[in-house]
Protein backbone atom coordinates (compact mmCIF):
# COMPACT_ATOMS: atom_id res chain seq x y z
CA UNK A 1 0.00 0.00 0.00
CA UNK A 2 1.56 2.94 -0.76
CA UNK A 3 2.65 5.16 2.13
CA UNK A 4 -0.70 7.85 3.03
CA UNK A 5 1.65 10.07 5.15
CA UNK A 6 4.14 11.59 2.73
CA UNK A 7 1.52 12.88 0.07
CA UNK A 8 -0.79 14.64 3.30
CA UNK A 9 2.83 15.94 4.57
CA UNK A 10 3.45 17.61 1.50
CA UNK A 11 -0.24 18.95 0.95
CA UNK A 12 -0.18 20.42 4.32
CA UNK A 13 3.72 22.21 3.76
CA UNK A 14 1.88 23.60 0.72
CA UNK A 15 -0.49 25.20 2.93
CA UNK A 16 2.19 26.49 5.52
CA UNK A 17 3.68 27.93 2.47
CA UNK A 18 0.62 29.84 0.96
CA UNK A 19 0.06 31.47 4.56
CA UNK A 20 3.91 32.85 4.33
CA UNK A 21 2.91 34.56 1.04
CA UNK A 22 -0.19 36.00 2.99
CA UNK A 23 1.46 37.18 6.14
CA UNK A 24 3.82 39.50 3.68
CA UNK A 25 0.36 40.64 2.08
CA UNK A 26 -1.22 41.31 5.06
CA UNK A 27 0.54 41.87 8.70
CA UNK A 28 -2.14 42.80 10.12
CA UNK A 29 -3.68 39.03 10.53
CA UNK A 30 -0.14 37.78 11.36
CA UNK A 31 -1.03 36.09 14.44
CA UNK A 32 -3.89 34.58 13.57
CA UNK A 33 -2.06 33.11 10.61
CA UNK A 34 0.54 31.78 12.53
CA UNK A 35 -1.56 29.83 14.79
CA UNK A 36 -3.00 28.26 11.93
CA UNK A 37 0.48 27.56 10.59
CA UNK A 38 1.52 25.74 13.74
CA UNK A 39 -2.09 24.44 13.75
CA UNK A 40 -1.70 22.42 10.46
CA UNK A 41 2.39 21.40 12.02
CA UNK A 42 0.49 19.34 14.81
CA UNK A 43 -2.03 18.06 12.24
CA UNK A 44 0.64 16.43 10.15
CA UNK A 45 2.18 15.40 13.09
CA UNK A 46 -0.93 13.19 14.55
CA UNK A 47 -1.36 11.84 11.20
CA UNK A 48 2.16 10.30 10.86
CA UNK A 49 1.86 9.35 14.38
CA UNK A 50 -1.89 7.23 13.22
CA UNK A 51 -0.43 5.55 10.04
CA UNK A 52 2.89 4.35 11.89
CA UNK A 53 1.31 2.78 14.75
CA UNK A 54 -1.53 1.34 12.06
CA UNK A 55 1.25 -0.34 9.31
CA UNK A 56 3.18 -1.68 12.80
CA UNK A 57 0.08 -3.07 14.31
CA UNK A 58 0.73 -0.88 17.30
CA UNK A 59 -2.71 1.29 17.74
CA UNK A 60 -3.10 1.42 20.85
CA UNK A 61 -6.74 0.85 21.82
CA UNK A 62 -9.70 3.55 22.29
CA UNK A 63 -10.64 4.35 25.17
CA UNK A 64 -13.52 6.60 26.73
CA UNK A 65 -11.71 9.81 27.72
CA UNK A 66 -12.09 11.97 31.05
CA UNK A 67 -13.29 15.15 30.53
CA UNK A 68 -10.34 17.50 30.87
CA UNK A 69 -10.24 20.08 33.41
CA UNK A 70 -10.92 23.59 31.99
CA UNK A 71 -7.92 25.52 31.82
CA UNK A 72 -7.43 29.99 30.88
CA UNK A 73 -7.38 29.98 27.53
CA UNK A 74 -3.76 31.76 26.76
CA UNK A 75 -4.14 32.12 22.84
CA UNK A 76 -6.53 32.85 20.43
CA UNK A 77 -9.29 30.61 19.83
CA UNK A 78 -9.03 29.51 16.32
CA UNK A 79 -11.95 30.04 13.66
CA UNK A 80 -14.82 27.56 13.37
CA UNK A 81 -17.31 26.82 10.74
CA UNK A 82 -17.37 25.67 6.86
CA UNK A 83 -14.11 26.23 5.02
CA UNK A 84 -12.77 29.22 7.94
CA UNK A 85 -9.17 28.04 7.04
CA UNK A 86 -9.49 29.20 3.20
CA UNK A 87 -11.22 32.20 4.08
CA UNK A 88 -8.37 33.37 6.67
CA UNK A 89 -5.62 32.20 3.90
CA UNK A 90 -7.45 33.54 1.03
CA UNK A 91 -4.92 32.60 -2.19
CA UNK A 92 -5.84 30.87 -5.17
CA UNK A 93 -2.94 28.58 -4.04
CA UNK A 94 -4.43 27.48 -0.83
CA UNK A 95 -7.47 26.43 -2.81
CA UNK A 96 -5.35 24.49 -5.29
CA UNK A 97 -4.10 22.82 -2.29
CA UNK A 98 -7.67 22.05 -0.80
CA UNK A 99 -8.16 20.08 -4.05
CA UNK A 100 -5.49 18.00 -4.11
CA UNK A 101 -6.53 17.39 -0.51
CA UNK A 102 -9.89 16.26 -1.57
CA UNK A 103 -8.03 13.98 -4.37
CA UNK A 104 -6.13 12.43 -1.43
CA UNK A 105 -9.01 11.78 0.67
CA UNK A 106 -11.05 10.15 -1.81
CA UNK A 107 -7.83 7.64 -3.14
CA UNK A 108 -8.49 4.04 -2.64
CA UNK A 109 -5.35 4.11 -0.34
CA UNK A 110 -6.85 6.72 2.25
CA UNK A 111 -10.15 5.28 1.74
CA UNK A 112 -9.33 1.74 3.22
CA UNK A 113 -7.44 3.40 5.58
CA UNK A 114 -10.37 5.31 7.11
CA UNK A 115 -12.40 2.15 6.91
CA UNK A 116 -10.00 0.63 8.90
CA UNK A 117 -8.91 3.42 11.46
CA UNK A 118 -12.27 5.30 12.08
CA UNK A 119 -10.36 7.53 15.06
CA UNK A 120 -8.59 9.19 11.71
CA UNK A 121 -11.72 10.86 10.75
CA UNK A 122 -11.03 13.05 14.61
CA UNK A 123 -7.88 14.53 12.43
CA UNK A 124 -9.25 14.45 8.87
CA UNK A 125 -12.50 15.68 9.17
CA UNK A 126 -11.46 19.03 10.97
CA UNK A 127 -9.23 19.86 8.48
CA UNK A 128 -11.85 19.06 5.80
CA UNK A 129 -14.54 21.23 7.06
CA UNK A 130 -11.72 24.50 7.37
CA UNK A 131 -10.81 23.42 3.85
CA UNK A 132 -14.65 23.58 2.90
CA UNK A 133 -14.11 19.70 1.06
CA UNK A 134 -16.04 16.98 1.54
CA UNK A 135 -14.51 13.16 3.41
CA UNK A 136 -15.29 10.28 1.29
CA UNK A 137 -18.57 8.30 2.33
CA UNK A 138 -20.07 11.71 3.68
CA UNK A 139 -23.83 12.92 2.39
CA UNK A 140 -23.43 15.97 -0.39
CA UNK A 141 -24.37 19.25 0.88
CA UNK A 142 -28.10 19.79 0.67
CA UNK A 143 -28.94 21.77 -2.23
CA UNK A 144 -28.98 25.75 -1.91
CA UNK A 145 -32.97 26.96 -1.45
CA UNK A 146 -34.21 28.63 -4.53
CA UNK A 147 -34.71 32.13 -4.51
CA UNK A 148 -38.10 33.78 -3.86
CA UNK A 149 -39.59 35.41 -7.02
CA UNK A 150 -39.27 38.53 -6.04
CA UNK A 151 -42.63 41.02 -5.59
CA UNK A 152 -43.87 43.50 -8.90
CA UNK A 153 -42.89 47.01 -7.68
CA UNK A 154 -46.20 48.90 -6.67
CA UNK A 155 -47.63 51.08 -8.73
CA UNK A 156 -47.09 54.63 -7.30
CA UNK A 157 -50.09 57.09 -6.06
CA UNK A 158 -50.31 59.67 -8.62
CA UNK A 159 -52.59 62.67 -7.16
CA UNK A 160 -55.37 64.33 -9.35
CA UNK A 161 -54.08 67.67 -9.91
CA UNK A 162 -56.64 70.53 -8.81
CA UNK A 163 -59.10 71.74 -11.25
CA UNK A 164 -57.69 74.95 -13.01
CA UNK A 165 -54.21 74.26 -12.21
CA UNK A 166 -53.04 74.36 -15.34
CA UNK A 167 -51.53 71.20 -16.06
CA UNK A 168 -52.31 68.41 -18.98
CA UNK A 169 -54.82 66.33 -16.60
CA UNK A 170 -56.99 69.40 -16.79
CA UNK A 171 -57.19 69.43 -20.61
CA UNK A 172 -58.16 66.11 -21.12
CA UNK A 173 -54.42 64.49 -20.07
CA UNK A 174 -52.63 64.90 -22.80
CA UNK A 175 -54.40 63.08 -25.17
CA UNK A 176 -55.43 65.54 -27.94
CA UNK A 177 -58.55 64.18 -29.16
CA UNK A 178 -60.10 63.63 -25.82
CA UNK A 179 -60.87 66.90 -25.75
CA UNK A 180 -60.77 67.86 -22.08
CA UNK A 181 -62.96 64.69 -21.43
CA UNK A 182 -62.31 63.80 -18.10
CA UNK A 183 -63.65 60.13 -18.30
CA UNK A 184 -61.54 59.93 -21.51
CA UNK A 185 -58.54 59.27 -19.20
CA UNK A 186 -57.11 55.52 -18.18
CA UNK A 187 -59.17 54.05 -15.41
CA UNK A 188 -57.05 54.51 -12.62
CA UNK A 189 -56.55 58.92 -13.17
CA UNK A 190 -60.16 59.17 -13.89
CA UNK A 191 -62.05 61.50 -12.30
CA UNK A 192 -65.17 60.91 -9.96
CA UNK A 193 -68.49 63.27 -10.19
CA UNK A 194 -67.63 64.74 -6.77
CA UNK A 195 -64.41 66.06 -8.54
CA UNK A 196 -64.32 70.32 -8.46
CA UNK A 197 -63.84 69.85 -12.41
CA UNK A 198 -67.37 68.76 -12.81
CA UNK A 199 -68.57 71.76 -10.52
CA UNK A 200 -66.83 73.97 -12.81
CA UNK A 201 -68.40 72.51 -16.03
CA UNK A 202 -71.77 73.82 -13.99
Amino acid sequence: MTDLATPFRTILQGLQAVIGIVVAKKPPHTPLLVQIFYHLTRTIHRFEKLVTNWRNNTLPRQRQRAPRPTRPQTTQRLPNGKSWLIRNVDHYNARGHASQLQHFLASPECVAFLAEVPRAGRILRPLAKSLGIQMPGDPPPPNPKPARPSKPAKRPFLPLPLAGSGCEADRGWGDPASKGDPLSAPPHRRLTPNHPIFSKAR
